[in-house]
């Protein structure tokens, strides 16, 4: 058998938790191989889903760019959303991905301080639209977490 991606890293914490932690001479080393193994899981969870995490956040944001170009805001705002939604990833390495979404990520943070700055002004619409961007943080936060007994 052949151990891919996730499985093998995966292989590679156990093996340090059940041969090389009992093995440790000291308590600070078997501590250190312990967090070493743990976050070996973290970064096994990652090469499985980072894909998929990386690109639900970026339809769920388009999404809500696509919503908030018929909203009352500033051109500024409304020309970074249409080139953020004319944007694609450079490639599918995690590491375009992630550049691409960090992007369009601040384009978001920006239009939720222009939609937090019409809901102070009074803007009905805009406590609503506010809401939809917190539920995107929870989910994506949720998307991002690590099952971990860290």
């Amino acid at each position: 058998m052949i151990p891919k991606g996730a499985e093998g890293i995966g292989h590679l914490a156990t093996r340090l938790l059940t041969e090389t932690m009992p093995k440790a001479t000291d308590a600070y080393m078997a501590a250190d191989l312990g967090m070493v193994a743990g976050l070996l899981g973290m970064v096994a969870q990652d090469y499985d889903r980072a894909a998929e995490v990386l690109m639900t956040d970026d339809a769920e944001i388009r999404a809500l760019f696509d919503e908030a170009a018929g909203l009352p805001l500033g051109a500024k705002i409304k020309d970074r959303m249409a080139a953020a939604l004319a944007s694609r990833p450079a490639g599918f390495r995690i590491s375009q991905l992630s550049e691409h979404m960090d992007t369009i990520m601040r384009v978001l943070i920006d239009l939720h301080a222009a939609v937090e700055d019409a809901a102070a002004d009074g803007a009905a619409w805009a406590g609503p639209f506010d809401a939809k961007i917190w539920t995107f943080l929870e989910n994506h936060v949720a998307r991002h977490a690590y099952d971990s007994a860290f």
